[in-house]
């Protein structure tokens, strides 16, 4: 009679060996992924953030959409973002005419609540995550960022009378 004998030893567990590491690696470069994924969102998310209470000091002291957007541009220019195709700019004041104005080419809809009262001004910054420098490398993994927008809204105390001027600047190239 023939018996078979089972080799044992670490030549038996060679190809368990193998997709341990596989399995654990692309969890690993995975997992990575994301972490540079969210690093980037979570770093512009603050720079947006910055930049909207800088446009909302500039209109309360009285500078106009133009001016108050040349402050948004110079504090996103860091990450080669700027208002036009997908970053858009809108300041809301309730005794200014038109009360509300925007800037860029992104529909932003401004939060309805709360309401603004007279003596206050609103800034509101929306960014379409699917441009440039938002990466969308979780894309195959059902985390979709394209086609979704982060806004951010901003409130300042007026601190003028009358319609808002232009702010006189050597950098600034407003009309």
């Amino acid at each position: 009679m023939l018996t078979l004998k089972l080799k044992q030893g670490p030549r038996h567990r060679k190809g368990a060996f193998t997709l341990e590491a596989v399995l654990v690696l692309s969890i690993l470069i995975l997992v990575t992924i994301a972490v540079f994924q969210f690093a980037i969102v979570m770093l512009i998310e603050q720079s947006i953030t910055h930049a909207l209470t800088v446009a909302a000091r500039e209109a309360g002291k009285g500078a106009d959409i133009d001016a108050t957007a040349e402050s948004v541009d110079a504090v996103l220019a860091i990450h080669g973002l700027r208002i036009g195709s997908g970053v858009s700019l809108v300041l809301e004041d309730p005794l200014a005419i038109p009360s509300v104005l925007v800037r860029g080419q992104i529909a932003c809809q401004p939060p309805s609540q709360p309401v603004i009262p007279p003596g206050y001004v609103r800034a509101t910054l929306c960014v379409n995550l699917s441009q440039r420098p938002f990466l969308n490398a979780l894309k195959t993994f059902c985390l979709d960022f394209s086609e979704r927008t982060f806004t951010v809204s901003a409130v300042a105390r007026r601190e003028f009378t009358g319609p808002p001027e232009i702010t006189p600047r050597p950098e600034c190239n407003c009309q």
